[in-house]
């Protein structure tokens, strides 16, 4: 547990995010308590309340940038398919992952509309106006549901050939299928 936050309101928001963004990860938000947040803060869970009104609160704050997709539209058109399949199957690490926090609480009643919201806003809409074209939207969300289907068949049902199969001969199929998707082929 770290040392306890005192006096900061600032630091202690931020102690608070931190801790939820960890356990949310790691046991989804039904699983993750308000309780084990505080205390990985350093902080009572009264707090938790004062900062974010309540446990989905906190949810809608560690997601309200989590699932942005802007940094990946930079660059050609005809290459984003690849940088999407690389920014996947890239190395995870221990803390933080937007991907698995959605995994493990999608099926939530109450985080579930938090996380489409937040997908919808950060990631399917900008990347349907990027695309342009009659059906955008619907291209955008195939390429949601397939990035978050790799997501999930690796890093939760940990398929073999995905979770430890080589990273190049991944992006070299999963990049040109993004990439049919986006360019409406």
């Amino acid at each position: 547990m770290p040392p306890p936050v005192t006096g900061d309101a600032a630091a202690t928001r931020a102690a608070l995010l931190d801790a939820a963004r960890h356990a949310f990860t790691e046991h989804g938000y039904d699983h993750a308590g308000v309780r084990e947040i505080a205390d990985r803060a350093g902080v009572t869970a009264a707090l938790v309340n004062r900062y974010f009104g309540s446990k989905l609160g906190l949810l809608a704050e560690v997601v309200a940038d989590s699932f942005t997709v802007g940094d990946l539209l930079v660059g050609d058109r005809s290459t984003l398919g690849e940088r999407l399949a690389r920014y996947l199957v890239r190395p995870r690490s221990n803390g933080f992952d937007p991907t698995l926090l959605l995994l493990r609480s999608a099926s939530s009643p109450d985080a579930g509309g938090v996380m489409r919201a937040a997908i919808a806003e950060q990631a399917v809409r900008p990347l349907a106006e990027w695309l342009g074209g009659n059906d955008a939207r619907e291209r955008a969300g195939l390429v949601m549901s397939v990035l978050f289907g790799f997501a999930l068949s690796r890093d939760v049902l940990h398929t073999g050939p995905l979770s430890d199969g080589d990273a190049e001969t991944l992006v070299a199929h999963l990049g040109p299928t993004l990439q049919r998707l986006m360019d409406g082929s």
